[in-house]
């Protein structure tokens, strides 16, 4: 009785902590990239450290003492009396070349917050605050139209935009049969974009300004959604497991209100726009497949994900902006020397290798934006059989 009053207590402390970790998802610059000028962002690679070390492959993967919110069908394994808590924190570093300069940027912060627990036997829950995508540019264009060259104009553009989108899930996982499990996510989707860009006008030959205008454009994300898994054991023994895993997400509007502001002065007047409107911008249909072998110091993984973002969200030909399908391809490895050497603490730690691509879900000016990424990491036992672990993972792409 003890036991489940603690139990009880660091789950109601982490609940209360999980809005938390949204806000601070949400509340800074945790990408940098032009493309995020456009749409909702880059899209987060989804899944558990030791997991995106392994090229984010994890749709099959089914184990009791390891949390994973990829597939809810996974939560039915969780053992009784078990108590699952993953927390991290990643860092970014961007490096962007054009022929003209180069521009890096740094971020810190927060990634995810996940716990999990049984609640009855071949019965379990997960809950999980990620971030999903993110939004992060600063662009300064300088306008060289013959027109306002030849009337004397510099006319200076300046973009700037960053927020977030978190997920919040709360799933169920239970056993049908001795090898099949199936699980449901609830989603919440959350979200804050801010986008602002400046205007200005002057003269070629003195200080003088003809037109200044600023806009701002919030973006405001709050919208219910689903997913839905299963996994099936093709292999089950007592030395290693073959599983076939697959999630279905429906087609999402996440319904943005966006508030516009508009702010212009010239010499002659001044103008205030205020607008607010509801837009429409869905995530699409996505069907992933997966496959995951594991022995005592040997797992492999394997998925392929289909985004079906074709004619889902409008096109915006003005900008050369095309929505198209996006497919995931994500592999990975991890090996452990030998998990019950006692002496040798090297032999206890996991090893982790893996690949992950994509073709992105816009095509830019007529050009696809290829996505590719090599990882690595570690996996450092806290102490001799013991069930926590520190994981390390650095992403090359």
């Amino acid at each position: 009785m003890q036991n489940n009053k603690r139990i009880l207590r660091v789950v109601l402390a982490l609940l209360l902590a999980l809005p938390a970790a949204a806000w601070a998802q949400s509340s800074s610059l945790n990408t940098f990239s032009p493309y995020t000028f456009y749409g909702i962002g880059d899209f987060s690679t989804q899944g558990p450290g030791y997991m995106r070390s392994m090229g984010g492959a994890g749709i099959g993967l089914r184990n009791a003492l390891k949390i994973n919110y990829l597939n809810p069908a996974s939560y039915s394994i969780l053992k009784q009396k078990t108590f699952l808590f993953n927390g991290e924190i990643e860092g970014n570093n961007t490096y962007s070349k054009t022929s003209a300069a180069k521009t890096s940027h740094n971020s810190f912060n927060v990634r995810d917050i996940a716990l999990a627990f049984p609640i009855a036997r071949s019965l379990g829950i997960g809950i999980s605050v990620t971030p999903m995508s993110s939004v992060g540019y600063r662009i300064e264009m300088r306008d060289t139209d013959p027109f306002f060259l030849a009337n004397n104009m510099d006319v200076l553009y300046n973009y700037t935009g960053e927020g977030n989108v978190t997920q919040a899930k709360l799933g169920f996982g239970i056993l049908l049969t001795k090898r099949l499990s199936v699980g449901a996510d609830m989603v919440y989707y959350h979200g804050r974009i801010s986008r602002y860009f400046n205007t200005d006008i002057t003269s070629l030959l003195s200080n003088e300004t003809f037109v200044n205008t600023h806009g701002t454009a919030r973006e405001s994300i709050s919208r219910l959604g689903a997913n839905i898994g299963l996994q099936y054991d093709l292999i089950q023994s007592d030395k290693r497991v073959l599983t076939f895993g697959a999630t279905y997400r429906p087609r999402t509007n996440l319904k943005p209100t966006t508030s516009r502001s508009i702010y212009s002065t010239s010499i002659t007047s001044d103008k205030i726009t205020d607008t607010t409107s509801k837009e429409n911008f869905s995530l699409p249909n996505t069907f992933t497949f997966g496959l995951s072998y594991q022995s005592v110091r040997l797992s492999l993984g394997l998925d392929y994900s289909m985004e079906q973002w074709n004619n889902v969200n409008t096109n915006d030909p003005m900008n050369g902006i095309e929505f198209k399908n996006n497919q995931y391809i994500k592999f990975g490895v991890q090996y452990i020397p030998n998990p019950m050497d006692v002496r040798h603490v090297l032999n206890r730690w996991s090893y982790r290798l893996g690949f992950r691509y994509n073709d992105y879900y816009m095509r830019i000016n007529g050009h696809n934006v290829r996505d590719k990424a090599i990882t690595l990491g570690v996996g450092i036992p806290i102490k001799v059989q013991g069930l926590s672990a520190v994981n390390v993972g650095v992403e090359f792409g």
